[in-house]
């Protein structure tokens, strides 16, 4: 079975599937959050970093990211960023188109994406091997954007 699609009767998995449902890829989401007060990511303040542990026996991509509920409008002479790292290199795994101020207010919301291209790979490649740390860092522009939103991150997990 290993290695073959699941397919499925009426709604249902075949008892014969369930055995090799933990070989599937999947998905996971992880809010990012300052601080309890705070619910999201003040991006008009200094860099922040997220640590986040990948999984310990499955690789990893990063492959979406969503910057939503959007509470102060952003804006600034330059622009703010997510970066996917290992905590020497900040990017090195992916990092995101930058924020357009006019896609960043208070009645939108922004969606990157590896599909469509506006989550770049990294100099260490995309893929991110079982059991590494990972850090997510917001960046907030030198010149000082504001701006706060709420911030997910989600991971394809695989074999």
């Amino acid at each position: 079975m290993s290695g073959e699609l699941i397919s499925t009767v009426g709604g249902k998995v075949p008892q014969r599937a369930i055995r090799h449902l933990d070989q599937l890829p999947y998905a996971a989401s992880y809010e990012l959050e300052e601080n309890n007060t705070l619910l999201g990511v003040d991006f008009g303040g200094s860099a922040s970093t997220y640590i986040l542990q990948s999984h310990p026996t499955k690789r990893t991509k990063w492959i979406e990211a969503l910057v939503y509920k959007i509470s102060e409008n952003f804006a600034g002479t330059t622009k703010s960023s997510i970066d996917c790292g290992d905590g020497s290199d900040a990017d090195g795994f992916g990092y995101t188109d930058d924020f357009v101020d006019a896609e960043m207010t208070t009645s939108l919301s922004k969606h990157f994406s590896s599909a469509n291209g506006s989550i770049n790979e990294g100099a260490l490649g995309a893929i991110i091997e079982a059991g590494d740390i990972v850090t997510m860092t917001c960046n907030a522009a030198v010149t000082g954007p504001t701006g706060i939103g709420r911030v997910s991150v989600t991971f394809l997990y695989f074999d």
